[in-house]
Parts: structure tokens; C-alpha cells; sequence
């Protein structure tokens, strides 16, 4: 793990115990008295998630420079896998409380006091609301990878059971909260939840009323292979924002709903004129319908973000893509070709078949590099087809390393990665198996789950589980502090 996601787990665990630590100093210096233990424990809990579901507004606030630091690949898995925490903390934290446990009769003002839930209180309804609205928000965004749902749907649904989250969360911590009675605490609560509002607000509000001041012009539209378009676009005013080989930007075409825009990767290299080029499959709602676009036709852009490059000190570079995840390698070959990079640099170009492949060295331009190699390889070659054959996984990555072009870099080269999630898996498994340093393998993904067995995907979850355990960890040396 690199220094920079390091210290990325440090801020971001503090940020997580944040709250149960300013909780326990106010409580300290108020000589607050102490419940019984499993009450103080289940509050933790309930704190703990409750800042974690805050905290994931920021991360998808698409703040450039947050992306533009640690990349999107790692801002979304961290939202995605640390969701899964918030729910299993909210939906045990009630449990824990000795409530359950007294026996049937009066509830005694003591005990009242200190969960604050009593019968006058909306306390409890806001709090089963926000649980609720939560496990709906978290279970709709799993099944949807699974299934054909539209997106444009699921994102306005995604986006007001966000809001119903913070607003009924927010009600029920700062009533039922027995330390929220703490101007400390309660500002705490009132900042982070001001900060999850605001980027809730820039991504929905803010920054589609300045996109609507900054529209783009489609210059260009063709397609390209089968089901693959080229789509180019152009700032009709000075002042776009410029951005780097590998990035991405989030789109809209003919309109600005906030919940209409999709990401895709930018596909030519940075243009001093602010030119945008994406190479796009026809998917979903809004891909099927690009044929119905027409040059002059207005669109909006929401980036640049991301983080998907050449290291720097990379000797020579091995690239893997899989169908439509081509797109970044052309920006990258493309800028490459911009500053005369002499580097080895080889692109293994695996899809299903040649028709749906598009021509990267006409769009790039790599043909001008000193060193540059192209493998295609197709899993459904026609009677002409003089490339390779297979799939880009574990066998086919075999054959293709073996390959004169590549044999002599691939063990010493940077190799990034993107495309479909099962090939990814199996070029990073290959690649480590075959004792490739998993620090030369960049990847970057298009979905996050639990299907991954590839090391990288493995450490990121022991990752996500050493975070979850600290965080427990920490609220258990706080509550033995007081």
C-alpha cells in the first residue's frame, strides 16, 4: 500500500471516530455519569455509522482535487464497501442497549434519560425511518449491478433516499443522542452533516447551474465499429477545464438533470482548446440513443476526474483492455505520442469480435511512437482474422505474455488494466501469480463488489475490514479512557 492511501486510511478512520471521540472528552470534562457499558457501547456504534453514512456524500461530491489525488477507483470502493459497515453498526447498535434486557414494567426515568427515546419523543421514529431508508439506498444499489435496471431511475431514487438518510438521521442523533446534549458534539454532528449536504448540493444543484453557463458543442459524431461511437464536444466559451491523459468526466446530453449524467472515459489527449473526445458502447438509456444526436446538439460535462496513468518512472508499459475499456488507453497512447515518449509501450486489445474493435492507431496516432506494439485479440475471429485468439483471461494473458512484442517487458513493465470485471480479475490474478509486484499493476474499475479474487481486490477488503475493526478498536480504548 503506497504512502498516500496510507494516510488516506489514517484521515479517514479519524473522520469515522470523530464523533465518539469528541463524545468522550465532553462527557470527561462534564464528569458526565457513566451508563452501564453495553448502553455506552451501542451509542458508539450508532455514532460510528451515522458518521460513515455522511462521510459517503462527500466521497461521490466529485471534488476534483480529492479525485485527482487518490482517483475515483478508490473514492467509490470506499464508499461502496464502508456502506456495508454503517448498516451492519446501525442495524446492531439498538440491540445492544440494557432496555431490552430490564424486566416488563415502568421504564425508569434513569433509563429514559439516557436513551432519550421516551414516548414524547420522535427520536425513535426518525431513527427507524433513516435504518429504513438506508437498507432500501444500500440494497437497491447492489441488486441493481446485477440486473437491467435503468440507471437514470436508480440515481434520482439513489439520490432522495440519500437526503431522507440525513435528514431523519440527523433528527434522531441529535434527540436520542445522549451526548449530542454537548454544544461540542452537536456542532460536530451539524458540521458533518452540513458537509454531506453541500456535496449532495454541488453535485445536484450547484454544478449543473454552472454547467448550464458552460456548455459544450458536439463537434463530432460517427461510429466507429459495431455498437462503438465516437463522440467529440468543444466549450462554446473560454475557460474549460483542462485535463490529463486517463481521466474521465461525467456526461449529459441536450439537458442538465443532475441525475442524467453518466461517466465515461476521456478518449484523446489534453487539447489547449478544451476539446473532449469519448469512445462510447451502446448500453444504456442514454448510449442507445447517441444515434438520435446530432452535430451542433449541446451537452454538459462534470470533470475532469480520476486518476488513471503512466508512473512516471514506469520503464516500459504493458496495457490490457478489455472491449470499451480501450477508451483511456487511446488518451494515454495518444498523449504519449504528444511528447514523444520512446518508451516501450504495448497494448493487448481483447474483445469478443473485430467488428466491435475500434482502429486505436488511427484515433491515437501511436503509429508516430519509437516503441509501440499492438496485440488484438478476438474470442470470435472470422475466416480473415489474423490476430490473436481467446479470451484475455488466465490462458489467453499466458499466451499473450509469451508473445516476442511483450515477453521481454513483462516482468519488469508497469501494466495497467481496464475492461470488464471478470477480465480484470484474471489479468491481475495472472499478473501477480506470475510474480509481477503488485505495485506495477494499476487498474481501473467500472464496477465495486465482492466478486473480485484477484489480490488487488482481496487487499482492498482486508483493508476495508482492518479500517471496520480499528474503528471498534478505538471506540473500545474510549470508552476504557473514562
Amino acid at each position: 500500500m503506497t504512502q498516500k492511501k496510507i494516510l488516506w486510511a489514517i484521515f479517514y478512520l479519524v473522520l469515522m471516530l470523530l464523533p465518539v471521540l469528541m463524545g468522550e472528552w465532553a462527557a470527561h470534562a462534564a464528569e458526565l455519569e457513566r451508563r452501564p457499558w453495553l448502553d455506552e457501547w451501542a451509542s458508539g456504534l450508532g455514532m460510528i455509522g451515522f458518521a460513515l453514512v455522511l462521510l459517503s456524500f462527500f466521497l461521490l461530491g466529485r471534488f476534483k482535487p480529492l479525485s485527482g489525488l487518490l482517483g475515483s477507483d478508490l473514492l467509490m470502493q470506499t464508499h461502496q464497501l464502508f456502506a456495508r459497515t454503517a448498516v451492519l453498526l446501525l442495524l446492531l447498535h439498538p440491540f445492544f442497549y440494557t432496555l431490552w434486557y430490564t424486566p416488563p414494567g415502568p421504564v425508569a426515568a434513569s433509563t429514559d434519560q439516557a436513551l432519550r427515546i421516551g414516548s414524547g419523543s420522535w427520536g425513535l421514529v426518525t431513527g427507524l425511518l433513516a435504518l429504513g431508508c438506508l437498507l432500501v439506498l444500500v440494497a437497491s444499489a447492489i441488486l441493481r449491478q446485477r440486473s437491467d435496471a435503468p440507471y437514470e431511475r436508480w440515481r434520482l431514487m439513489h439520490s432522495a433516499l440519500a437526503l431522507a438518510v440525513l435528514g431523519f438521521g440527523l433528527h434522531h442523533t441529535l434527540v436520542s443522542g445522549r451526548y449530542a446534549q454537548f454544544t461540542a458534539v452537536a456542532a460536530t454532528w451539524w458540521a458533518l452533516a452540513g458537509l454531506a449536504l453541500l456535496s449532495w448540493l454541488w453535485v445536484y444543484l450547484v454544478h449543473p447551474l454552472w454547467q448550464g453557463a458552460h456548455p459544450y458543442r458536439i463537434e463530432k459524431l460517427e461510429r466507429c465499429a459495431d455498437r462503438i461511437w465516437l463522440l467529440e464536444v468543444a466549450p462554446r466559451s473560454p475557460g474549460s477545464a483542462q485535463f490529463r491523459a486517463g481521466q474521465l468526466a461525467w456526461l449529459k446530453l441536450g439537458q442538465r438533470w443532475p441525475h442524467r449524467d453518466n461517466p465515461f472515459s476521456i478518449s484523446n489527449a489534453p487539447d489547449a482548446g478544451g476539446r473532449v473526445q469519448f469512445l462510447i458502447k451502446e448500453a444504456g438509456d442514454m448510449t442507445r440513443g447517441l444515434a438520435r444526436q446530432a452535430v451542433g446538439n449541446v451537452a454538459y460535462l462534470d470533470g475532469p476526474h480520476g486518476r488513471f496513468e503512466i508512473p512516471t518512472d514506469a520503464t516500459a508499459v504493458v496495457m490490457h483492455a478489455g472491449g470499451i475499456g480501450v477508451a483511456p488507453f487511446v488518451s494515454l497512447l495518444a498523449a504519449a505520442v504528444a511528447r514523444q515518449d520512446r518508451r516501450p509501450l504495448r497494448l493487448i486489445y481483447a474483445d469478443k469480435n473485430h467488428e466491435q474493435m475500434v482502429n486505436v492507431v488511427a484515433l491515437s496516432g501511436a503509429g508516430a511512437l519509437a516503441d509501440f506494439a499492438l496485440l488484438p485479440m478476438v474470442e470470435q475471429p472470422d475466416a480473415d482474422w489474423t490476430g490473436l485468439t481467446g479470451r484475455l483471461d488466465a490462458h489467453g494473458l499466458a499466451t499473450v505474455l509469451e508473445h516476442p512484442a511483450v515477453a521481454p517487458l513483462t516482468d519488469t513493465a508497469c501494466h495497467l488494466v481496464c475492461g470488464p470485471e471478470p477480465m480484470m480479475d484474471a489479468v491481475e490474478t495472472a499478473l501477480v501469480a506470475r510474480g509481477v509486484s503488485t505495485a506495477r499493476v494499476v487498474s481501473e474499475h467500472f464496477k465495486y463488489d465482492f466478486s473480485g479474487r484477484s489480490p488487488l481486490a482481496r487487499r482492498m477488503r482486508r483493508a476495508w475490514w482492518s479500517l471496520s475493526a480499528a474503528s471498534l478498536l478505538g471506540l473500545l480504548l474510549a470508552l476504557a479512557w473514562r
